[in-house]
């Protein structure tokens, strides 16, 4: 469905503004200790991403178009991996963020630091546990009537228990993984980031932001927040 078309209107300050003009914008910030909670990230996080979209006017002055940001309409903060990630992975259907501020509601409340790696962690003690019992339960069954049925429980309990731990471990050992590679993307983009503010380039610290999209950190400003 197509959208309607309307005409620019002009503001009491004499700016022109549509509600289809935005502007949009990334910031390089840092936290102090112990560093920001971000969702879906298992670290805090000192340095991060911090992105803004406004609603924009236009003035026509000395010949030219000016433009600015006029409304801010929401404020999303990102690791640097998860930043990395939205610049470089394009038809994709995102990447997580942590929404900060909105038009409607304002300051966006915060979130609890809960890494989600220790309900991994959790959850490969409990299918241990779970396993251990059915094994007992099998056993003592088996103990107290030593039928052929009671037996096949048996074995099938013993038969059943590594792999029913081993698949536990295994989504715990994929989310360490993805914890130590998002770990490594933040430190890798902080010294790269420190690199160029020094004026040495990334490939002579065998560093590169391969990963992060040609000339994002570029676009990053440096601001500070606390």
């Amino acid at each position: 469905m197509p959208r309607d078309i309307v005409e620019p209107t002009l503001t009491d300050t004499g700016e022109s503004e549509h509600p289809a003009w935005g502007y949009i914008g990334a910031s390089r910030v840092s936290s102090s200790p112990p560093g920001a909670v971000l969702f879906d990230s298992d670290i805090r996080h000192q340095h991060y991403v911090v992105v803004t979209l406004s609603s924009a006017v236009r003035e026509r002055k000395l010949l030219r178009d000016w433009l600015r940001p006029r409304k801010q309409i929401i404020e999303v903060a990102m690791s640097e991996a998860q930043w990395a990630s939205f610049v470089s992975s394009m038809n994709s259907q995102g990447v997580p963020c942590t929404i900060q501020w909105t038009q409607g509601d304002g300051h966006v409340p915060g979130m609890e630091y809960e890494p989600r790696l220790q309900e991994s962690m959790d959850e490969v003690r409990n299918a241990a546990e779970r396993a251990a019992q059915t094994v007992r339960k099998a056993f003592d069954a088996y103990a107290d009537h030593k039928t052929k049925g009671n037996l096949d429980s048996l074995r099938f309990a013993i038969q059943n228990m590594p792999a029913n731990i081993k698949f536990a471990g295994d989504s715990l050992n994929e989310h360490a993984e993805n914890v130590v590679q998002k770990a490594r993307a933040d430190i890798e983009a902080m010294v790269v980031h420190k690199a160029q503010q020094l004026g040495i380039e990334a490939g002579d610290l065998g560093l590169a932001p391969r990963q992060l999209g040609t000339g994002w950190q570029e676009s990053m400003d440096g601001g500070q927040q606390s």
